[in-house]
């Protein structure tokens, strides 16, 4: 397939100088054609364009007053799988563990739009400010929002009733962020299309909720309102001379091609060694293939997770939620990444943890808003390289993090917690979908090759969830839609 015209294009996009005029838009406040607290389908209406505004609307309360919503996950937590399909089978989108995706993605957006609209919308409270530890005797380390409370502020608990729910809302492009820059063209696709979801576990697990007491025993069931769980559909309608040209071009020879990107995701588990001596490291080596022969690769973003005794929350998941990415207690050097596509290291050498920053802000063009202290170790941990003496590989007083309690866990524990890893293939200049943007994949499989270094007290399992962002083409022709890798 080739990619549609400029011009073409543009008419997708509402704020585009090519969608100039008359813009009406109508909204469908839509329930659940079947539901239940694993999954529910909507069906949208064949009419106009579907615009990226569209929203899921999420109530939820718990079972007991002690349960909260996570740091890092917030609502994003009860959407494990999405997927924007035809009623005639046809996938277009489909996110797999979109709840881990989302809360990556959540660390991109700025510190104050996390506090100002975030913990409101989605339920998120990543915020991190300037505190002080204990009764003042140090200054200016980080903390979580409002730590000095221990807790949220009571309008952002949960009720414990369906009279009392608080309401999240998750845009369509959260659950589909490379998809939805363009608007779906729905008056020109045969029959309807349906969003269809599936909600995460219940229960101790820390995916859903943690306890505000730190004991696992007391995280209670995050319900979905399911009588108020609605889909706000926006249509968007053109003027008539744009939208019969839209209809033209999808009768045509070629039809409609529009280039959108979506995300693969590969789940891995490491096995760790057996705990090292006190003031000693074991360095692991994992390579697994993760597949996408012949598909054409924006960026890929990596998830390492801790998995505690009884795959329960500990340490930073007891208030980041299993959403927290651990960094390696090893400091410099403490993990190691290497990427082989067509046959070559994309590396020249392995890129190691104190590199790994730099790399994650060329995936979106623009840093992460991540402390350093919540995004690495390094610094905060005693690994040989400021003169600690003999005693290696635990905290330092030079750590920036508040140690006073938060959902009765220690602050310090979120050290190193969002460690996401992120390696961009685009241009730097032009990361807009194309079809041809990202590296072209040939036969061979892509290889990813991960070390990591672990320590005394340190030594868990890993579950690392790999999202590959993948450029892709949908041809809209008389109605039916194909999609296909580019």
């Amino acid at each position: 397939m080739m990619e549609q015209s400029d011009d073409v294009k543009a008419m997708l996009k509402v704020n585009s100088k090519a969608s100039k005029g008359k813009v009406r838009l109508f909204s469908d406040v839509l329930e659940p054609q079947q539901s239940s607290q694993n999954y529910a389908t909507f069906n949208i209406r064949r009419e106009g364009i579907l615009s990226t505004d569209s929203r899921l609307v999420l109530p939820l309360y718990a079972s007991n007053a002690t349960t909260r919503l996570t740091a890092y996950g917030g609502a994003f937590a009860v959407i494990k799988n999405a997927t924007l399909r035809t009623s005639t089978g046809v996938t277009i989108c489909q996110t797999n563990d979109c709840h881990y995706l989302a809360s990556m993605r959540n660390h991109f957006v700025a510190q104050e739009g996390r506090k100002k609209v975030g913990r409101f919308k989605n339920g998120t409270f990543n915020i991190f400010e300037y505190t002080e530890e204990g009764a003042g005797t140090y200054k200016g380390k980080y903390g979580l929002l409002e730590s000095k409370k221990g807790d949220v502020h009571a309008r952002y608990k949960l009720g414990t009733t369906a009279s009392d729910r608080v309401e999240y809302v998750i845009a369509l492009k959260d659950l589909f962020p490379e998809f939805m820059p363009i608007s779906l063209p729905l008056f020109a696709i045969e029959g309807n299309v349906q969003l269809f979801l599936e909600f995460s576990d219940n229960g101790k697990t820390g995916e859903r909720a943690v306890s505000s007491d730190a004991n696992n025993n007391n995280i209670g069931d995050v319900t979905i309102d399911l009588p108020n769980l609605k889909f706000i559909s926006d249509h968007i309608h053109f003027e008539q001379s744009v939208m019969d040209r839209l209809m033209a071009v999808t009768r045509s020879q070629r039809g409609l091609v529009i280039p959108y990107a979506d995300y693969n995701e590969v789940v891995f588990t490491r096995i760790a060694p057996a705990a090292p001596a006190a003031n000693e490291k074991t360095e692991t080596s994992y390579q697994t293939s993760i597949g996408l022969a012949g598909a054409r690769v924006k960026h890929i973003m990596i998830h390492n997770q801790e998995v505690g005794a009884g795959d329960e929350p500990a340490g930073a998941q007891k208030i980041a939620g299993k959403f927290a990415s651990q960094d390696s207690w090893a400091g410099v050097g403490g993990q190691k990444v290497q990427i082989q596509i067509n046959n070559e290291n994309y590396y020249t050498q392995d890129l190691e943890t104190q590199e790994f920053f730099r790399e994650l802000e060329d995936v979106y063009g623009v840093a992460p808003s991540i402390p350093l202290p919540a995004y690495t170790l390094i610094g905060a941990v005693t690994d040989g390289t400021k003169g600690d003496g003999t005693a290696k590989y635990t905290l330092s007083n030079r750590k920036l993090f508040t140690a006073d309690n938060f959902f009765a866990q220690t602050q310090a524990d979120l050290l190193g917690s969002a460690n996401i890893i992120g390696m961009n293939f685009c241009n730097p200049l032009a990361r807009s979908n194309t079809g041809f943007n990202g590296l072209q994949v040939g036969n061979s499989p892509v290889l990813l090759t991960y070390r990591r270094n672990y320590t005394d007290g340190h030594a868990l399992n890993m579950k690392t969830r790999v999202f590959v962002c993948c450029e892709r083409l949908m041809s809209i022709q008389n109605g039916k839609v194909m999609v296909n890798f580019s």
